[in-house]
């Protein structure tokens, strides 16, 4: 008897990130909290937060950080279009603790020239990327 296995995607505008990936289970970053699926989950479609996409195969756990998006489960096929996504292994915390730097300190002058909900949003993102590379590490 063969063990049931999901199937993996995950896309990003950027590129396919992750492609038919047989996997044993996913954990998604729903807009109102964790979501696990596993083999046999009913068919639905979910919104997504900003947090950890967690996967896990052959006993290991691949983490991503995802930044918004949505999820359509059917038949054991787990498609995730996520706006931003980046694996936690290669976040670097260095580079985003100075891009919130410089996106709090052109928020504080008051630049004619920011768009301060965009600031705003990735200064999110980017403690998004943070948080999600510390729990992973």
């Amino acid at each position: 008897m063969t063990e049931k296995k999901l199937t993996f995607n995950l896309v990003t505008p950027q590129k396919q990130v992750v492609e038919d990936l047989p996997v044993d289970m996913v954990v998604l970053p729903a807009l109102l909290g964790e979501m696990g699926i596993l083999p046999g989950h009913i068919q639905t479609v979910v919104q997504l937060g900003m947090g950890s996409l967690r996967y896990k195969q052959k006993g290991k756990t691949e983490v991503f950080a995802v930044l918004g998006g949505f999820a359509e489960v059917s038949n054991n096929v787990v498609n995730v279009f996520a706006e931003g996504a980046d694996l936690a292994g290669e976040i670097d915390e260095e580079a985003e603790k100075q891009r919130i730097k410089a996106l709090k300190e052109s928020l504080s002058n008051k630049d004619a020239d920011i768009d301060f909900e965009l600031a705003e949003l990735e200064i999110k993102q980017a403690l998004t990327r943070m948080k999600v590379k510390k729990r992973r590490f």
